[in-house]
């Protein structure tokens, strides 16, 4: 019988889990809002029960992967920083799980890094190399580098946060393209009268991102910035590692085609022709699930 395995993608709104095989196919799949579980005043525990309920239903799953929205230690066996789950912030969450399922192997690392794993084994796009730049356009920008087919870590375990680099106008690249920097590029245009579809009231980032998609004007001039943003942030980040291929992910991808545009002309624009007549952007093919089966993929290290 083919092995499953447990992926678990941990975010701020939902906590999924699936089973996934070797083929990367997601068998399974629920979800628990994480709020629900942060109510109950013992984040940790409640998060753990749902595991063993998990492990209990699936008596044949041996491996776990868990995938996480912040810094972890070296090692990949603790939680150190999550900003928008602080009950995770410190926690040798390994310890814990590994005491309570002594016959179960689990694997920790950050979401960015496990979606760039996943691809690497479930991709959809044909030939994928063993070097490549994981960018992932959610509530900010999360990034990863692969290489060798392995997770770069950095000194620390914590490398690759290209949401930080800082950009032309003094601010961080996700302060300029992440979920709440794209409302407010999108609210001030709105205030100025600009031509648009998109209401003030109550608006997300997925609006403008469907609205960018059907031409909204103003839509397309936010994304154009964050094509700009992205831009520069891969300069620098193509700069360090030297690598030819770039995989980007993350709701916002939907709107690739207007952020390609800009992207492509701060890459022309900054980068000799040594880096740009090898260099292969193109969109991620995992999509909603990306979290789920990179998780899954973490648990291949030792197979």
């Amino acid at each position: 019988m083919t092995e499953k395995y447990l992926g678990i993608d941990v975010g701020g709104t939902n906590i999924k889990f699936g089973i996934v095989n070797r083929k990367g196919e997601l068998l399974t799949k629920v979800k628990h809002p994480t709020l629900k579980l942060r109510e109950t005043d013992d984040f940790i525990n409640a998060f753990v029960k749902k595991i063993s309920q998990q492990l209990k239903e699936q008596p044949h799953i041996k491996k776990v992967g868990i995938a996480v929205p912040g810094l972890i230690s070296k090692d990949r066996k603790s939680t150190v920083f999550m900003a928008n789950i602080p009950e995770f912030n410190n926690v040798a969450l390994l310890s814990i799980l590994e005491e309570k399922h002594p016959t179960i192997s689990f694997f920790l690392d950050n979401d960015a890094n496990a979606a760039g794993i996943g691809e690497l084994h479930f991709s959809k796009s044909k030939n994928v190399p063993s070097d490549f730049i994981f960018m992932t356009l959610g509530t900010g920008l999360g990034s990863a580098a692969i290489l060798d087919g392995e997770i770069f870590k950095g000194g620390n375990g914590n490398a690759m946060e290209v949401g930080h680099i800082i950009t032309s106008n003094g601010k961080t690249a996700e302060e300029n393209m992440g979920k709440k920097a794209i409302v407010d590029m999108a609210l001030s245009k709105i205030k100025k009268g600009k031509e648009t579809y998109l209401k003030a009231k109550d608006l997300d980032s997925k609006a403008v991102v469907l609205a960018c998609t059907k031409a909204d004007p103003v839509a397309v001039e936010v994304f154009e910035k964050v094509g700009t943003v992205l831009g520069e942030a891969l300069v620098s980040t193509i700069r360090i590692l030297d690598i030819e291929t770039v995989f980007i992910g993350g709701g916002v991808s939907k709107s690739f085609s207007i952020v390609r545009k800009n992207m492509h002309k701060e890459l022309k624009k900054r980068l000799p022709d040594y880096y740009m007549n090898k260099l292969d952007i193109k969109l991620a093919t995992l999509g909603n699930d990306a979290g789920i089966l990179g998780a899954a993929a973490l648990c291949f290290k030792n197979d």
